[in-house]
């Protein structure tokens, strides 16, 4: 836990042209075909959620984070990220349920405790006591030092959502909670992904299926710290379009790797 459409790579070249202060990650994104990123200003509206953050920030979604309309989400995750509009459209649907079925939301309202915000987060604190909005940088660096290469995968996220867990203590998260908590592990590695994501099994079956999908470090540490698509660290948009069957078989691989260490 996306509207705009991709700028020619005309158009962007041009755009970095005229701003050269934005540098080589800008120059990067504009051979790539996407968005410049600009960072969020002072009366911007950003959440917990640092992909919609990241699409903000692209322009994919409006600039200032506000009246964003579930068409809005779904628009975005095609142009920005090529996730499915279904997915976009689901993942919309849920928030804007979760928060009382409004027209329109702005970012900042995803933060809304125990409503589409949870406790347990990789990477944000827990509410009250804690800033649940924004990148908790001891977080990040634990999350980061779960796996002992230089890439996160399966086993190292299960771990994370383990410790965290752990760290946060009484009450447990609820099932739909830890559902939401396990996909967001999910949606980190399929769009931080180094290579193709293997296609979802048809069945509940999924062990092995991901085991060599890899998130490296440098590209994960770099989006949560500046929320911008990191380009300079080598993600590239995937071939295919990502849909909800590949959030559910990841997260299935995810769960897995989660009981098994919670159980040992």
């Amino acid at each position: 836990m996306y509207g705009s459409t991709f700028l020619s790579l005309i158009a962007a070249a041009a755009t970095v042209a005229a701003l050269p202060h934005l540098g080589r990650s800008a120059e990067a994104a504009a051979s790539s075909g996407i968005n410049p990123w600009v960072a969020a200003g002072p009366s911007d509206s950003r959440g917990p959620c640092p992909m919609l953050n990241t699409l903000a920030n692209h322009g994919y979604l409006p600039h200032s984070g506000r009246d964003i309309t579930v068409q809005d989400i779904a628009d975005a995750v095609v142009a920005g990220v090529n996730f499915d509009e279904t997915f976009g459209q689901s993942l919309g649907a849920q928030a804007f349920q979760l928060l009382g079925g409004p027209e329109t939301i702005n970012l900042e309202d995803l933060g809304t405790p125990n409503v589409t915000e949870h406790r347990a987060s990789l990477t944000r604190d827990d509410y009250p006591g804690g800033d649940n909005l924004h990148v908790d940088l001891s977080r990040l660096q634990a999350l980061l030092a779960d796996s002992d290469a230089d890439y996160l995968d399966v086993a190292s996220l299960a771990k994370s959502r383990v410790r965290v867990e752990t760290l946060s203590g009484a009450p447990a998260l609820t099932t739909t909670q830890e559902t939401q908590a396990i996909g967001e592990a999910a949606l980190l590695l399929l769009g931080m992904a180094d290579g193709p994501v293997p296609a979802a099994p048809n069945t509940t079956t999924v062990a092995g299926v991901y085991d060599e999908l890899r998130a490296p470090k440098d590209r994960v540490e770099a989006w949560f710290k500046t929320e911008k698509l990191p380009v300079a660290q080598g993600w590239q948009m995937s071939e295919r379009a990502l849909s909800l069957t590949d959030v559910r078989g990841l997260s299935l691989a995810i769960a897995g790797a989660e009981q098994a260490l919670a159980s040992s």
